[in-house]
């Protein structure tokens, strides 16, 4: 006969099975929730984060935005102001020198006018002398010699002499050029000498430019 205890024993055994699927189940059902809530944190914080940079950017380019905007009206202002000082049709400007186009072009180009390069054209004579003079044609205006001359000295280019072209007389054009001439020794003009420069020079026969 079987002992009084067994059907003890297999009550308390199923008891301990049921027991332990209830605690699988109940770590099943928590582990689950909380692996859920542990990735919602991490995207969380990866969206957090993903925001900031972009409203960050956002506000980099606003600001890139403003400042460009506020430098195309200095840049209106300034061709509106050259316009007046002496309006009419602007000369074109040339510039032979590599290691400076990029400065004249900046300084030129905001003011309305046209820069053209021509560095294949420049004097290899000269190519380690800095540039230090402009040459004009014998139709350009006083105001737009001076105004260039002005830019150019405020972008770093310094300008020693201002003299009537010789080798490329076009009439409507100024170069920026290297002088043999010019003794780097020599002190460049001032914005005041250029304020009241005016040529030495007459204009094209039969033509008289406003400002000469």
């Amino acid at each position: 006969m079987g002992s009084p205890n067994q059907p003890v024993d297999a009550l308390l055994q199923d008891y301990l099975h049921r027991n332990e699927r209830l605690r699988r189940f109940a770590w099943v059902f928590t582990a689950i929730p909380l692996a859920l809530f542990v990735l919602l944190s991490v995207l969380a914080a990866r969206e957090g984060r993903e925001y900031l940079r972009l409203s960050e950017e956002i506000r980099q380019q606003t600001i890139r935005l403003q400042e460009l905007q506020k430098k195309n009206d200095v840049q209106q202002l300034a061709i509106k102001f050259v316009q007046q000082q002496s309006p009419g049709e602007r000369p074109k400007v040339v510039v032979y020198r590599l290691a400076v186009a990029g400065q004249v072009t900046d300084a030129l180009k905001t003011l309305g006018y046209d820069v053209e390069e021509r560095v294949k054209q420049a004097n290899p004579a000269l190519a380690d002398k800095p540039v230090d003079t402009l040459s004009y044609g014998c139709s350009v205006r006083d105001q737009d010699i001076r105004t260039v001359a002005t830019a150019l000295t405020n972008a770093g280019i310094p300008i020693r002499r201002i003299v009537p072209a010789e080798r490329n007389p076009d009439p409507n054009l100024i170069q920026v050029i290297s002088s043999g001439i010019t003794e780097e020794t020599q002190n460049p003009l001032s914005i005041s000498e250029i304020s009241t420069w005016t040529r030495s020079s007459r204009p094209c026969q039969g033509q008289q430019p406003p400002g000469y």
